[in-house]
């Protein structure tokens, strides 16, 4: 199969400039526009180039036209962007002839975040103990394992079932539940590498420096989503149990974001003047009395923008659902008491009692402190997909829509063409 799915398959790989001076600009990049040549990774500090440029790519595959909202909260009407293509995608109008909803239905840059993270691991592979420090060589495979398999778990999530991007099986078609076993094993195996704190090149402790990049408490999260996205409540419960480690320093993930070559990439994504909530939205999702509203937003007489407190990182993968993972993964285990424990603890704040939750109710208040503390992540509709919740909040996407394949996205024609693949059934009309 000749399949399409690199926007860079020869691309040549770029050298980047890391600014180790400050954690902000840690995907600065600037392009020298040449190959490397044989034994150019012959530094700690070039191997590190590499890895930058994996995390640079997942920005892009995120940040292109507000496009990780536009999958999520956007798309299920709980944020407003303020771009004019944001009609179409609330409409679920999503095969509309727009420019930027076009490049939306392209799944180029997430192919390749997962094709520069194989560059990484490969760089790492041959690298020999005079380049490389066991530390170093844990990290940055850790770090492009963890990368990609979150690729690989974002790009299921929004097409389904996908081709594969792996030497063995390259340009094959399989299906989302192949995909999410393939994404367990590479955060999996991520988790067992990273450590939970990132040195600085002096060999110090960073927080800063942890906080935007992979750990393995983030690695351990993305673990957990997957895992319940494929229905493995215990192995999920498991997996989150192991950051109780004595001394273990936690820390999720955010996103650096440095400046970019490609100018539609936004600097400042969840902005005010870009990103807001409508006042009846608000009072819907956080009524009054609830302690959320005055941390999460700043409220003015006709809508609501989120509080940034760190404007040089996006949050993906936020401490804050730790409980709400595992509150999830206990209800999935059949441990309703423990679960209910876990949600109270992440719901502090909340106008509701949940202690008295049952069987038939616990999912509902689950995904509603899911949407209330995870705004502005981007999980908002996966969330309902995962809970089959689609057509109960967004009407425009009947039953029979969503079993036909409404809730992913259609594939741009660039994905699709020169190859085999087809649209699935529901956009294919």
């Amino acid at each position: 199969m000749n399949i399409k799915i690199y926007s860079k398959l020869c691309r040549l790989i770029p050298i980047v400039v890391l600014l180790l001076s400050s954690c902000s600009d840690f995907l600065t990049v600037t392009p020298d526009n040449r190959t490397e040549e044989e034994g150019y990774y012959d530094s700690p500090q070039r191997v590190e180039q590499a890895v930058t440029g994996v995390y640079t790519d997942l920005r892009r595959a995120l940040l292109h036209n507000y496009s990780w909202l536009m999958y999520g909260e956007a798309r299920a009407g709980d944020l407003v962007v303020n771009v004019d293509y944001l009609s179409y995608v609330t409409a679920q109008n999503l095969k509309a002839n727009q420019y930027d909803l076009v490049q939306l239905t392209d799944w180029g840059y997430f192919y390749d975040v997962i094709k520069s993270a194989n560059d990484v691991l490969d760089i790492v592979g041959k690298s020999d103990d005079e380049v490389l420090s066991e530390y170093q060589r844990n990290l940055y495979k850790g770090e492009a394992l963890a990368l990609k398999s979150m690729a690989y778990f974002y790009l299921t999530r929004i097409w389904g079932d996908i081709p594969s991007a792996e030497a063995a099986d390259f340009g094959q078609k399989i299906t989302g539940a192949a995909v999410i076993e393939r994404a367990v094993a590479y955060a999996a195996e991520a988790r067992g590498l990273l450590p939970w704190v990132l040195l600085n090149n002096d060999g110090i402790e960073s927080a800063s420096l942890t906080g935007i990049r992979f750990n393995k408490t983030a690695a351990t999260l993305l673990l957990a989503q997957e895992e319940l996205w494929r229905g493995k409540g215990a192995e999920a419960l498991t997996a989150l149990q192991g950051l109780s480690a004595d001394g273990a320093s936690l820390s999720g993930l955010g996103l650096s974001l440095g400046k970019d070559r490609r100018t539609e990439i936004p600097t400042l994504p969840l902005s005010a003047a870009m990103v807001s909530m409508p006042l009846a939205r608000l009072n819907a999702i956080y009524p009054e009395g609830d302690q959320r509203r005055a941390a999460l937003f700043t409220i003015s007489a006709t809508q609501a923008t989120l509080i940034v407190r760190d404007q040089t990182m996006l949050e993906l993968l936020k401490l804050s659902e730790i409980n709400l993972l595992l509150a999830e993964a206990a209800w999935r285990s059949g441990k309703l008491t423990e679960a209910r424990q876990y949600l109270t603890t992440a719901a502090q704040g909340a106008t509701e009692d949940y202690t008295g939750l049952t069987e038939q109710t616990f999912a509902d208040a689950l995904l509603l402190e899911r949407q209330r503390l995870l705004v502005g992540t981007g999980q908002r509709f996966f969330d309902l997909v995962r809970f089959g919740k689609v057509t109960r909040f967004i009407p425009a996407l009947s039953e029979a829509a969503v079993q036909n394949g409404a809730a992913y996205w259609p594939l741009s024609a660039r994905s699709i063409s020169g190859n085999s693949l087809s649209q699935n059934s529901y956009w294919a009309n």
